[in-house]
C-alpha cells in the first residue's frame, strides 16, 4: 500500500508504474490519495472520508467487475471511475451497467481523468450532505390532531391553531412529559410551513461545542475532527420549523448567537465567513422557571423576551384526566402498529384505574406503563394485575407469583423464565399454545424449559 490511510481518493491499480504516476499527480489536482494493487486491499480501506474510487478492471484476484459489484452492494453511493484498455468498449459498457460513474481508456489523459474524478467526488459530497439533511429532519411525524377532551387542553389547542396561522416565535412551557414536543408538531402541521421540515434539537443532549456545530453547522477544518462541511439544524430547517427542546439548558455563551439569529435572521457556520439567511419558524420548549434562571445569571433576559413572543403552557395530565381514556387508546394503537400485531385492549377495571391515577410523570409515564403492561398481558388485553402497583391503587392486589409490571432490577434471564412459566400455566401446560402466545417456535419452548429447568405443571 502506498500513501496514507486517511484519503478521499482510493486508487486500485496493479501496475506499479501507473499506480506511482497516479499517486504523484493526485495532489496536484487537490486529492489526498491512497493506492493499493488489489481489490481486497482496497475494500479494507473504505471509510466515510472516501469520496471516489479509481480502479483498473484487469486486477489480480478479485476483478474490477467483482469490485464494482461489491461496492454497489456494500457501499452504495460511493462513485467509481474505471480504467479499461483501448478498443474494449464492451468492458466499459459492462462497468457502467454495474454502477461505474465514468470510464477512461488507457493510455489516458491525466487532466481528463482527474476532472472526471473531481466530478465524481463532488457528486459524493452532495449525496452526503443530502443524507445529513435527512438525518437532521428526524422521523417525527406531523400531528394534525391531538387527543383532547378536557376543557383546559381544548383551550390550549384552540390557541395553538390560531398561533399556527402566523409565523411568530412560540415558547411552550409545562412540566416534563406533558407533550410539549407533540404540541410543537401540531403547530407545525397546521401552519403554512407544514410542507417544510420539522427539525428538533435537544439542548441538554450535547456538550457546548457539539451543540454549536449541531445548530449552526461548520466548515471543513473549523476545528479538530471537522473533516468535512456540515449543515446545521438551523440551515436544515429552511422553510419549516426549528424546535429547540429544553431551551432553558442552552449554555449561556451560546445564547447570544441564537439571539443574533432571531434578530438579524442570518447566521454563520462555525469557521465560516459568509452569512446564510435563516428562514425558519422557531418553537422552543422548557420546564424550567425562567425568572429563577435569569436571576441566577444562567439565562439572558433579552433572549427570553425574544422566545416568549407567544407563550403557551401545557397543563399537567392530573389536571385533564378526561384525556386519559382517548390517550390510552391512541398510544396502544401506535404500539400495536409498531409491533405489527392485533389491537391491544384494556379491560374495564384496568381502564378505571388508569383514569383515576394522578400520573406524576404525565404523558411520558402513560407511554411507559402501557409499553410494559402490553408486553406481558394475556390475549393482548391489559388487566389490573398487568399495571404497576402505584397505578393499581387499593384494587391492585397481585396474585402470588405474577410477573411484576415494574421490571427494573430483573435480569433478562429472569424475565424469560417468568414469561415462559406463566404462559405455560395459562395454557395448562400446552407447549404449542404457549409457543404461539410467546411468538416463538415450539422447539424453542422445549429448549428454554430444559435450559432453565422448568416443568409444564
Amino acid at each position: 500500500m502506498e500513501g496514507k490511510r486517511s484519503a478521499d481518493l482510493l486508487i486500485v491499480e496493479d501496475d506499479e508504474t501507473t499506480r506511482r504516476l497516479l499517486m504523484l499527480k493526485a495532489g496536484d489536482f487537490g486529492f489526498r490519495a491512497v493506492a493499493v494493487e488489489s481489490a481486497e486491499e482496497g475494500l479494507s480501506l473504505i471509510d466515510d472520508e472516501l469520496k471516489v474510487v479509481l480502479m483498473d478492471l484487469g486486477l489480480p484476484g478479485m476483478s474490477g467487475f467483482e469490485l464494482l459489484d461489491k461496492l454497489a452492494k456494500d457501499h452504495p453511493g460511493l462513485p467509481s471511475v474505471v480504467l479499461t484498455g483501448a478498443n474494449r468498449a464492451e468492458e466499459a459498457v459492462r462497468a457502467m451497467k454495474l454502477g461505474a460513474y465514468d470510464y477512461q481508456t488507457k493510455p489516458f489523459d491525466l487532466e481528463d481523468l482527474f476532472h472526471s474524478l473531481r466530478r465524481a467526488s463532488k457528486l459524493r459530497e452532495v449525496q452526503q450532505e443530502n443524507e445529513e439533511l435527512r438525518a437532521s429532519l428526524g422521523d417525527a411525524a406531523p400531528i394534525k390532531e391531538m387527543v383532547a377532551e378536557a376543557p383546559a387542553m381544548l383551550e390550549i389547542l384552540e390557541k395553538a391553531r390560531k398561533v399556527a396561522a402566523i409565523n411568530s416565535t412560540v415558547l411552550l412551557t409545562g412540566e416534563s412529559g406533558v407533550g410539549k414536543g407533540a404540541l410543537a408538531r401540531f403547530i407545525h402541521a397546521n401552519s403554512q410551513s407544514a410542507a417544510g421540515p420539522f427539525v428538533t434539537v435537544s439542548c441538554p443532549a450535547l456538550p457546548r461545542e457539539l451543540l454549536e456545530s449541531e445548530l449552526f453547522g461548520h466548515e471543513k477544518g473549523a476545528f479538530t475532527g471537522a473533516i468535512k462541511r456540515r449543515i446545521g439544524k438551523i440551515e436544515a430547517a429552511k422553510g419549516g420549523t426549528l424546535f429547540l427542546d429544553e431551551i432553558g439548558d442552552m449554555p449561556i455563551d451560546l445564547q447570544p448567537k441564537l439571539l443574533n439569529v432571531l434578530q438579524d435572521r442570518e447566521f454563520q457556520r462555525v469557521g465560516g465567513e459568509g452569512f446564510i439567511k435563516a428562514d425558519f419558524r422557531l418553537i422552543a420548549a422548557t420546564n424550567i422557571d425562567f425568572e429563577e434562571k435569569i436571576r441566577a445569571g444562567e439565562f439572558r433576559e433579552d433572549l427570553y423576551y425574544r422566545l416568549s413572543v407567544i407563550p403557551l403552557e401545557t397543563p399537567p395530565l392530573r389536571e385533564r384526566l378526561e384525556d386519559v381514556p382517548a390517550l390510552v387508546d391512541r398510544i396502544l394503537g401506535l404500539i400495536a402498529m409498531r409491533r405489527k400485531c392485533g389491537a391491544i385492549r384494556v379491560d374495564a377495571a384496568a381502564r378505571k384505574r388508569l383514569t383515576a391515577y394522578r400520573w406524576p410523570g404525565n404523558v411520558r409515564e402513560v407511554e411507559n406503563v402501557l409499553e410494559r403492561a402490553s408486553a406481558f398481558c394475556e390475549d393482548r388485553t391489559i388487566r389490573v394485575t398487568d399495571l404497576p402497583r402505584a397505578v393499581q391503587g387499593e384494587e391492585g392486589e397481585r396474585p402470588a407469583g405474577a410477573l411484576p409490571a415494574d421490571l427494573s432490577g430483573l435480569t433478562l434471564e429472569q424475565l424469560e423464565v417468568e414469561a415462559i412459566r406463566q404462559t405455560l400455566a395459562a395454557c395448562d401446560g400446552n407447549k404449542a399454545e404457549a409457543a404461539r402466545r410467546l411468538g416463538i417456535a415450539e422447539k424453542s419452548v422445549y429448549n428454554k424449559m430444559k435450559r432453565h429447568g422448568l416443568t409444564a405443571d
